[in-house]
């Protein structure tokens, strides 16, 4: 009887954003979220322009996530050319 050959192991993602927060981190976090929008405001920075800034740093902290976002909308553009008749399924 011979051992069945082993399957290549997918490696985890470089860094995936956590099942739960610490509750113990909270008041922290919003602690430098408060310092961080004080700052934003204190320069003139528009609420939309804080909020992705904000948005793009949490990406870069969490690459798994961005890259699970991109693939996302990549299915929805190809699945709505599909709908559209302008891309054949396969």
């Amino acid at each position: 009887m011979s051992i069945p050959a082993k399957s290549p192991s997918i490696p985890p993602p470089a860094k995936a954003a956590p099942a739960e927060v610490n509750l113990v981190s909270l008041p922290k976090m919003h602690r430098l979220l408060a310092q961080a929008a004080e700052l934003a405001a204190s320069a003139g920075l528009p609420p939309d322009a804080f909020a992705g800034v904000a948005w793009q740093e949490y990406l870069r902290a969490f690459p798994a996530l961005a890259e699970q976002l991109a693939e996302a909308q990549f299915e929805a553009a190809l699945q709505r050319l599909r709908d559209s008749g302008r891309l054949a399924k396969a």
